[in-house]
């Protein structure tokens, strides 16, 4: 859930306001956004959406407290197919601000550190879509009892449907208008609401079978490898359209641009990855340079389980230097109201990220980083002030 918004951001839109826009023509320039040399180890702050496009935020202090904490990496999110912070030419409606290209902002005042080295700046694409759903509730994904997801589109829409086409539309767009470090894909996983009558056919036929999975009983067996298998290479297809999409942009020069996909962790059993909700690390590494581990520790958790899910995963052989493990502050899963993890467990938690052969660490959302958790984390990061 890096950068990912509440339920309250996505329905009201609190960023709109009824004063004037700013004109095209006065938008920024785009600064560089990708180094030319990456650091050794890259250490990032998640800028979430509604940060991104609030005309209030004060990116010069943003951009002072990166420096102070050591941070030499940003990841800005981009958006939705539904609302963006910048003017997407196919689908202007969807801009939270017309006329103001707020990724660009944010880039100016942050990609350049006060030693004069370039920061890396990423984007990330969020894959929700409540306000579409709502408007083309078929395009929903169906739990096993019917129910009809209000986030999340069913597998069949990301494969043959619009919203599988616009989120790839959205990352080509980001690629033409911006040159990023990376782009980063969040909130794309397929767990519950995969059971509509389309996605039983796409099962079907990207499986051969004739059916669902069942259990002796007759009810659909969730469980199945079989179903867990299918719902990763649907998010590998779609992955696989971005990356081709990538590839193709600006005569090619795309093709520099990393392509990352946040993944759950299965804590109990971490080695191949979250496989229920498609996230079989193995398989998703085939079409991406690198996945974003969700070290989200919330109330449940304590810093020795993040130790002993990368000590896993480095036993299996894992690329560990393909992973980013993301320390998300948030004390339960976001909602309305969501208070961040205690200053001592989140130093824990970035001092167990920084293990095993992981050489890039991410902090997310920059909108509960008060000063307590700013000084911990340059304690980790920065701890000479240098």
């Amino acid at each position: 859930m890096t950068t990912s918004l509440v339920a309250a951001l996505a329905i009201s839109r609190p960023w709109e306001t009824a004063g004037p826009v700013a004109s095209g023509e006065d938008a920024p320039v785009v600064p560089p956004m990708r180094p030319s040399q990456l650091p050794d180890k890259t250490r990032s702050v998640s800028v979430d959406f509604a940060t991104v496009v609030d005309p209030d935020t004060d990116w010069s202090k943003v951009a002072v407290r990166l420096d102070e904490a050591g941070a030499n990496a940003v990841e800005l999110n981009a958006g939705r197919i539904e609302f963006t912070a910048f003017d997407w030419e196919a689908h202007p409606a969807a801009a939270a601000e017309p006329g103001t290209d707020h990724l660009a902002v944010a880039a100016r005042a942050l990609h350049r550190a006060a030693d004069g080295s370039n920061r890396q700046v990423g984007l990330v694409v969020d894959t929700m879509a409540p306000n579409w759903l709502a408007d083309h509730p078929s395009a929903a994904g169906v739990s096993v009892d019917g129910r009809r997801s209000v986030y999340q589109a069913s597998a069949s829409q990301l494969v043959d449907g619009e919203v599988g086409r616009r989120l790839v539309d959205l990352v080509g767009a980001l690629c033409e208008r911006y040159d990023p470090a990376q782009i980063s894909i969040t909130e794309l996983f397929l767990s519950d609401y995969t059971f509509g009558s389309d996605d039983r056919r796409l099962f079907e036929r990207m499986t051969g079978r004739s059916d669902w999975p069942r259990t002796s009983d007759g009810s659909i067996n969730e469980d199945a490898s079989s179903i867990k298998a299918w719902r990763a290479a649907v998010i590998a297809e779609l992955l696989a359209r971005m990356r081709e999409r990538m590839d193709a942009t600006r005569d090619g020069a795309g093709s520099r641009i990393g392509l990352a996909m946040d993944v759950r962790i299965d804590w109990k059993n971490p080695a191949r990855g979250n496989l229920i909700s498609g996230h079989d690390y193995a398989v998703l590494l085939t079409r991406v340079e690198r996945l974003i581990l969700w070290a989200y520790l919330y109330r449940t958790r304590r810093p020795e389980d993040l130790d002993r899910v990368l000590d896993r995963l480095r036993r299996t052989g894992l690329d560990m230097s393909r992973l980013t493990v993301s320390v998300g502050l948030w004390e339960r899963p976001p909602s309305r109201q969501v208070g961040p993890i205690g200053t001592s467990q989140f130093l824990a938690a970035l001092r167990a990220a920084e293990s095993h052969g992981i050489t890039s660490v991410n902090v997310t959302p920059l909108s509960l980083m008060s000063d307590p958790y700013w000084k911990a984390l340059a304690s980790v990061w920065n701890p000479d002030g240098a």
